[in-house]
């Protein structure tokens, strides 16, 4: 009987697999980079034209002093508010009103 040393199809896999692996690798690295110094610019935009953005990364900043300090409090309230009030849409108050018929 003829022994066989090396298995060829078996070592192309796992180099295909090696490679694979690699390529996902880089390409996290890649984008994970990527999105810090995105979230950054985004984070210095937002702050710069919004005075409550900027109220709000400042009491992240403060991390736990800012639960005693009041203008964080107001803040925090406003955000809320823009974001959990319900105001209805200027087109669908605009339309009169029809009793169906």
């Amino acid at each position: 009987m003829r022994a066989r040393s090396l298995h060829l199809p078996a070592i192309a896999r796992a180099a295909a697999f090696a490679l694979v692996a690699i390529a996902m690798i880089a390409a996290v690295l890649h984008f994970h980079g990527q999105s810090s110094r995105v979230g950054a610019q985004r984070t210095k935009a937002a702050t710069a034209g919004d005075p409550l953005a900027a109220e709000l990364k400042r009491c992240e900043l403060i991390a736990e002093q800012a639960k005693d300090d009041p203008a964080c409090e107001a803040a925090w309230a406003r955000n809320r508010r823009r974001f959990f009030t319900y105001a209805p849409s200027p087109r669908r108050a605009a339309q009169p009103k029809t009793n169906g018929r």
